[in-house]
């Protein structure tokens, strides 16, 4: 319901077409969004460790190991720096549970195995782009894997060539179905672009890998100790994976060249961090041969990719292959420690490197929405914008986001938009908007019914826009509640 009168509005936002239906129980109920949301944001840490597990457990013969595998996919600080307010990049369980049942059904392909792998890669791909690229992504290194290592399954009384005619079978249908349930959602995302440099902007680096963010205990510690490079928990590009983490993936890479002799599937988890760390990059990183050999270049090349402005958020899909890796370490180090549990009193230490102190935004509190935006006439409107505006040009661009947050109280139309993007006009009707009641019939051919002022936002009390709309014939003052004020367009 933003960026009135655009067309097409959400396709300036992530959809979350895919979250949604999980929240959607809770509408039907009654629940407010801020409650659906709020469950679905705890579900999704339940969901993500479960998968994760799964997956792992497929790999290594230590649950123990698994788990503690899974925590790096559960909590890094990657998670931990989206988790205030990206739902849809907390909302991550179908990239490893995907992956589990591309594999499982590659062994023994049957049409519920595929269906079920095809459920779970839609609801994947439905999350946001950014999810369905990640999605195609770890399936496509997967299937690639356990192409390579295909192995005969004689003792089920199928032969080879007829398990190959039923994968292909499967696959091309699991395929079609996706592809066509995808594509009315992704057509919109083709042609849209980021702005020039955004995403060399919002690229990770090698070095931000390693190097703790201020508002974490190690941190802190680096920057009283060491210098001033751990930078502020916000941004796209703060992909902190933990040192012992790191350390631990090393040492799983080390064993498992050997291990994966015997299981050579295990590869798949180096592939997801070289893939994932490559694409984080962006498309001119600080490497040889800078764009020709970035995959994150590549991709911005192929048509619905162009609008991609963060490439660090790839930094899932490496953190998915450390959590494989560490699980492997942890595994090779509990069979051979004499007392395997020691390697338990890792995990605090891995956990307590993530760990957000300080917060800057501080702890949450009650954000009420203002009684105007609940009124009769407000909650009928045809269409309203909100005053004063905050563009994204404007410093205090993220105030914009609170008249969305007010917009659920009511989904009316709003002018007012916070997104990845504005559509091409937008500008246009911001300059319209921002004169009023000098544009009031404007606003008013254009569709909109109501304007909301918030006086205390303007300097004086906004007693300036206050007495010229009071005295314009354009519009007229339908209600006050305290220092919000509702006006008419005429």
């Amino acid at each position: 319901n933003l960026f009135f009168p655009a067309a097409e509005s959400l396709r300036y936002n992530e959809h979350l077409f895919g979250v949604s239906l999980f929240t959607l129980p809770w509408a039907i109920a009654g629940a407010s969004p801020v409650l659906a949301y709020n469950v679905t944001w705890w579900l999704s840490w339940v969901l993500n460790g479960l998968a994760s597990f799964a997956l792992l457990r497929r790999f290594v013969r230590r649950a123990t190991a698994a788990f503690i595998g899974s925590l790096v996919y559960v909590c890094s600080f990657y998670v931990m720096q989206h988790a205030h307010g990206h739902l849809h990049l907390v909302w991550t369980w179908p990239l490893p549970l995907s992956m589990l049942l591309l594999e499982r059904w590659f062994d023994r392909p049957r049409w519920g195995r595929a269906a079920l792998w095809a459920l779970v890669v839609l609801l994947g791909a439905l999350t946001s782009w950014y999810m369905a690229v990640m999605v195609l992504l770890v399936n496509g290194l997967m299937g690639l894997v356990v192409l390579c290592t295909a192995r005969e399954h004689a003792e089920d009384g199928v032969s080879e060539a007829e398990r190959w005619r039923a994968r292909a079978m499967q696959l091309v249908a699991a395929v079609l179905v996706v592809a066509a349930l995808v594509a009315p959602f992704a057509r919109h995302y083709v042609g849209l672009r980021g702005a020039p440099g955004e995403a060399s902007a919002n690229a990770a680096t090698l070095s931000g890998y390693v190097i703790p963010p201020e508002n974490t205990l190690v941190g802190g510690w680096w920057k009283t100790h060491i210098d001033s490079r751990p930078g502020s928990i916000w941004g796209e590009t703060t992909v902190f994976a933990g040192w012992t983490a790191v350390l631990l993936a090393v040492c799983g890479l080390v064993v498992g060249a050997r291990v994966s002799m015997a299981t050579p599937r295990r590869w798949i988890f180096p592939a997801l961090v070289v893939a994932g760390v490559l694409i984080s990059l962006g498309p001119t990183p600080a490497l040889p041969g800078g764009s020709t050999f970035a995959p994150f270049y590549w991709l911005s090349g192929l048509p619905g990719f162009e609008g991609m402005r963060a490439p660090g958020r790839f930094a899932l899909v490496a953190m998915l292959g450390v959590s494989g890796l560490t699980a492997g370490a942890v595994a090779w180090l509990m069979d051979r420690l004499r007392h395997g549990a020691v390697v338990v009193l890792l995990v605090p230490v891995m956990l307590a490197e993530w760990y957000v102190v300080g917060f800057p935004a501080g702890k949450p509190t009650p954000f009420p929405v203002p009684p105007i935006y609940q009124t009769a006439e407000v909650r009928s409107a045809r269409a309203l914008v909100s005053l004063p505006a905050y563009p994204a040009s404007s410093p205090e661009w993220v105030f914009g986001a609170n008249y969305l947050y007010y917009s659920m109280s009511h989904w009316r139309p709003i002018v007012n938009g916070f997104g990845r993007t504005e559509p091409p006009d937008y500008d246009r009707v911001l300059q319209l908007v921002e004169r009023f009641p000098a544009q009031a019939s404007a606003l008013h051919a254009m569709g909109l019914q109501y304007v909301i002022v918030h006086a205390d936002q303007y300097p004086n009390h906004g007693q300036a826009i206050l007495a010229a709309a009071r005295g314009s014939t354009g519009c007229r003052l339908v209600l006050q509640i305290g220092t919000d004020y509702l006006f008419e367009l005429i």
